[in-house]
């Protein structure tokens, strides 16, 4: 066949097949509005509907559209229905009045590797699994008991921190507050957990590896992928997102199960007469020793995705806020200032800051609080409506994305 008429003929066919994606894609929306009135939102371009006009700083570009669109506006990001909402009002008839209906997460591609989204505390629906994970971080982890158990754990580690941080003043260097900072919460974590450091600042030691695995996957975690916008493309992965995940879970995952397995040798070699000591047992004790209770209600692969979600969670929110008040700090000379005399006060000149004396600092406080205000460690984590609601006269129909501003 003539080239030029193949050629002719492909144009009307690219044509049919945008079209034909084109309606396919926003047959769902004039369904589901045909019940009620969206929200209002910008004009939506075809096929791709708002993605391209949110660009690389979605939080900025969403709070700019809210001055025009109002409190409650809805997107169109490729065949997802998404509503933003921005105003404290409809935050609190979102997450109060219809709490039950979204409660729910929506998540991107990468953490669907090793089923994570299935798994995890993070992303699973509110449910009775929810409820026995949520007691259970909280039971051997975060209950008052055992922070109080760990609080001189928390002050050697930032004293090392500090430490640290004298050493390269006196030497005359930059020191990588941020890397620094997350080595110290990671360290503590991984203390609670295991009952070793398990990062250092010195880039050549072999714990490196496995601290860079848990930074790499945390901003892999917050890629967005085309699959999350359009789901018949999902099976594709085009942007290798959910593959890079695979390969740093299965990292971690290696490393969890060699701490399991030399702790279950540990217990099996201790006999009868030697009974474990309480200030030896953590974290990782305590599950294991729920694990053999009750196989059935946490196995071995969700104790490994359990301590994938306190490893990810605590460790690089924490250095992100640390960074961000720094640099907030040195752009305001005035709030150090001021910042630096009410801890000189309270503490005096080569004091240490205690964790009793935390409330005697409201305004190191305030600083901590507008840091999370402009820079929140998790931003936009979407919710789903699981379930046609109305909001503040709006229709929100089910399986709609939700993002609070």
């Amino acid at each position: 066949m003539d080239l030029s008429l193949i050629q002719g003929m492909s144009l009307p066919l690219y044509f049919l097949l945008t079209l034909f994606f084109f309606f396919f894609a926003t047959a769902k929306t004039r369904r589901s509005s045909s019940t009620g009135t969206l929200p209002p939102g910008p004009p939506i371009l075809p096929l791709v509907g708002n993605i391209f006009q949110l660009g690389f700083n979605p939080h900025r570009s969403l709070a700019a559209f809210s001055k025009t669109y109002g409190p409650i506006m809805s997107l169109k990001l490729g065949r997802l229905t998404a509503v933003v909402i921005s105003s404290p009002e409809a935050a609190k008839e979102a997450l109060r009045t219809h709490d039950h209906v979204m409660s729910a997460r929506t998540f991107n591609d990468a953490l669907r590797a090793f089923d994570h989204h299935k798994h995890s505390i993070v992303w699973i629906p509110p449910s009775a699994r929810w409820r026995f994970l949520k007691k259970t971080i909280t039971k051997y982890l975060l209950s008052p008991q055992n922070l109080d158990a760990i609080q001189s754990l928390r002050m050697r580690k930032v004293e090392e921190l500090v430490s640290l941080v004298n050493e390269f003043r006196e030497r005359g260097e930059a020191i990588d507050l941020a890397r620094a900072s997350f080595v110290t919460s990671f360290n503590i974590i991984s203390n609670a957990l295991f009952s070793v450091d398990l990062a250092t600042y010195d880039s050549n030691s072999s714990s490196y590896e496995f601290h860079n695995t848990v930074v790499h996957l945390t901003d892999i975690a917050g890629i967005p992928n085309v699959g999350d916008y359009f789901q018949y493309m999902r099976f594709l992965d085009l942007q290798g997102t959910r593959k890079k995940a695979v390969l740093c879970i299965e990292k971690l995952f290696r490393v969890f199960q060699e701490f399991i397995d030399a702790r279950l040798a540990k217990r099996f070699s201790r006999t009868e007469k030697e009974p474990k000591e309480a200030s030896s047992i953590d974290m990782l004790d305590s599950l294991l020793d729920l694990t053999q209770q009750n196989e059935a209600e946490l196995t071995m692969n969700d104790l490994k995705h359990l301590l994938l979600d306190v490893f990810v969670a605590g460790t690089d929110t924490n250095s992100s806020t640390m960074e961000w008040a720094m640099t907030e700090l040195f752009r305001s000379t005035e709030k150090m200032v001021k910042a630096q005399s009410e801890i000189r006060q309270v503490i005096g000149q080569n004091g240490f800051v205690q964790e009793s004396d935390i409330p005697s600092l409201p305004y190191l406080q305030a600083i901590v609080k507008e840091t999370l205000r402009l820079h929140p460690a998790a931003p936009l984590i979407p919710r789903k409506s699981e379930s046609d609601v109305q909001i503040m006269g709006f229709l929100v129909p089910k399986n709609t994305q939700i993002r609070l501003l």
